[in-house]
């Protein structure tokens, strides 16, 4: 009732002051400094988005507040960013929150910083506050000294983190910690993974029941009418979503479902990953085949999503309804794409592949930058970030992997080539991109981000693992050694567990033998994809296309296709019978 209230106060308050002009907000970039150290003046960045119900009240109110525009217009250059479209930015603020303020004097350095909403007559204060005393805030070392010796997780800090992450699990509802529910995609994966790889011991383990509850409990997010996942809870038993829908937040949930679908064979799972997936087929697909970015939560300042989502869909669609950012970004479609493609695997639906390929091609035609890299709006060097080209490299592995097209492991294999020269931090791990020529302060320094730092380091081994590169191997080594100095200063990494897991051990690896057009091959393949891990070193050798990228094992002729499993020093005999493929697998895939 509270938030029902603060909600209708702040759309009140939002209509009273439709009349008041808006600041004049400027454009980010390097100049703002030479003109703050100009004007005698300081940087207010607000850091917003386009989904963002806060962010909408936050320019509603506070900022229409005519004391507070002469305050800003006096004594600061007001800046507002949306932060999907500059990750270089929002990942060095997303633990703010959005909408974030961040205030900065003319040399770059951090003022002041503050999640969530301000309301007007606080941030009167703040301002004040600032302007009288604009000491910088003293910097935060994030992680301990990187260890160029170190190569994979302590045994040690492996069972701590694990013991953190199930101390943080709600036995009750599924999720974790106090607060928010939602699926976070690396947490999901290490406790499914984890519950296979005891399937076997007769002591009980808890893993099954974290990944079991939580995305049973996460169901309760996906929009029974139009399908897609709502953003997170805030309530504890998963029924107080937040409306928003973000490209992040399906790709999380539909490959959490995919594996949980694969190792379990739960229906629900299945079902759970096709709901997602409608609402991006049906709702977020351009007509040139790209995806586009989120949904809002609200149809507009009268109608919020709690109301506006309990209509039936002729009601949705016979009035206003929750605007779509339609920019399309490298990042957001790589997510698409992988997540498609991941369904694909075990559905065999062709719509699900075609809009995969649709939107890749798309990518590929209008974000690749002459770098080689990938930009997040438009195909140009400076608007390039790691997880744009990641995101990219990883579509294509999973194309890959639902195809056996050999130009998808091409790219992939370009893509991380380019990663490593362009995003391999001096000091440790991967950068989301060099800071901009110019750039002062806090500014001047890299950002590297957690979750894009576990997915780089999976992926390059993974490639090191299906070429005979070993500079892949070498760089996710030096990815993995920050991760453990994040562990080493107490930060909870799940993700760190996976990488490590994988670094540590070769992947499940399955060889398909036999023409792409004959159809007892294609069989095979088809249960070979579906192999419960996404950890897999999967091929096709049609020998009419030449050798694999990598020829570690010789496969003899048969006269028929044939599938076989090698991996840790063993090679299974070839099996002709696709009910027989995911046995070999399992006899030689070190769990």
């Amino acid at each position: 009732m509270r938030l029902v209230l603060a909600l209708l106060l702040a759309a009140v308050a939002g209509i009273a002051r439709a009349d008041t002009p808006s600041l004049p907000w400027q454009k980010w970039g390097p100049a703002l400094f030479e003109r703050a150290a100009a004007e005698d003046k300081y940087i207010l960045l607000h850091m917003a988005a386009v989904w963002c119900h806060w962010c909408h009240v936050m320019e509603a109110t506070t900022y229409k507040d005519p004391a507070i525009q002469k305050t800003i217009g006096e004594k600061f250059i007001p800046v507002r960013v949306d932060q999907d479209r500059d990750p270089a930015l929002s990942y060095r603020y997303e633990n703010w929150g959005w909408p974030a303020t961040i205030m900065l004097d003319k040399d770059g350095n951090e003022i002041f910083k503050r999640r969530g909403y301000i309301p007007p007559e606080l941030f009167l204060k703040l301002l004040a506050a600032v302007i009288e005393d604009p000491s910088a805030l003293p910097g935060i070392a994030v992680g301990a000294a990187v260890d160029p010796d170190a190569a994979l997780l302590s045994p040690q800090r492996r069972t701590d983190i694990e013991a953190l992450v199930l101390k943080s699990f709600d036995k009750d509802n599924g999720g974790f910690g106090d607060t928010h529910r939602f699926i976070h995609g690396d947490t999901v994966e290490w406790a499914l993974e984890r519950g296979r790889a005891l399937q076997r011991n007769p002591e009980p383990t808890p893993w099954r029941d974290v990944s079991a509850k939580t995305l049973g409990g996460a169901r309760r997010l996906i929009d029974p009418v139009w399908g897609g996942m709502f953003q997170y809870s805030d309530r504890l038993d998963w029924s107080g979503p937040h409306y928003e829908k973000l490209l992040n937040i399906q790709r999380d949930a539909i490959r959490s479902y995919v594996l949980a679908h694969e190792i379990g064979g739960n229906p629900a799972h299945l079902a759970a990953a096709r709901d997602i997936a409608r609402w991006l087929m049906d709702f977020m697909q351009s007509p040139e085949g790209a995806f586009f970015t989120s949904q809002d939560a609200d149809a507009g300042p009268a109608l919020h999503g709690d109301a506006f989502y309990a209509r039936t869909d002729a009601e949705r669609r016979a009035g206003p309804q929750p605007p779509v950012d339609r920019n399309s970004y490298a990042r957001e479609n790589g997510w698409a794409i992988a997540s498609l493609a991941a369904l694909y695997d075990v559905t065999g639906d062709p719509a699900l592949l075609d809009a995969a390929r649709r939107a890749f091609d798309w990518t590929l035609a209008n974000r690749r930058a002459p770098n080689g890299g990938f930009g997040h709006l438009k195909a140009s060097d400076d608007d390039t970030h790691l997880g744009d080209t990641l995101a990219v490299a990883e579509a294509a592995l999973a194309l890959y992997r639902s195809t056996a097209e050999r130009r998808y492991l091409a790219l992939a294999i370009e893509l991380g080539e380019i990663m490593v020269r362009d995003h391999r931090d001096a000091t440790g791990g991967f950068m989301v991109r060099q800071p901009e020529p110019g750039a002062r302060g806090v500014l001047a320094k890299s950002v590297k981000q957690l979750d894009e730092n576990v997915a780089v380091i999976r992926l390059l081994n993974l490639l090191a693992r299906q070429t005979d590169k070993p500079a892949f191997r070498t760089a996710a080594q030096h990815g993995m050694r920050w991760l453990i100095s994040l562990a080493e200063d107490g930060f909870v990494v799940p993700g760190a567990l996976l990488a490590d897991r994988e670094l540590s051990r070769e992947p499940a690896h399955v060889t398909v033998v036999g023409a792409k057009d004959d159809p007892e091959a294609r069989a095979l393949y088809q249960a070979a994809r579906t192999y419960p891990t996404r950890y897999l070193r999967i091929e096709w050798l049609d020998r009419r296309e030449g050798p694999l990228p990598i020829t570690d094992v010789d496969y003899p002729d048969m006269p028929q296709a044939a599938a076989y499993a090698c991996a840790n020093g063993a090679c299974s005999v070839p099996v002709f019978a696709p009910g027989e493929v995911h046995g070999i697998v399992a006899k030689v895939d070190d769990r």
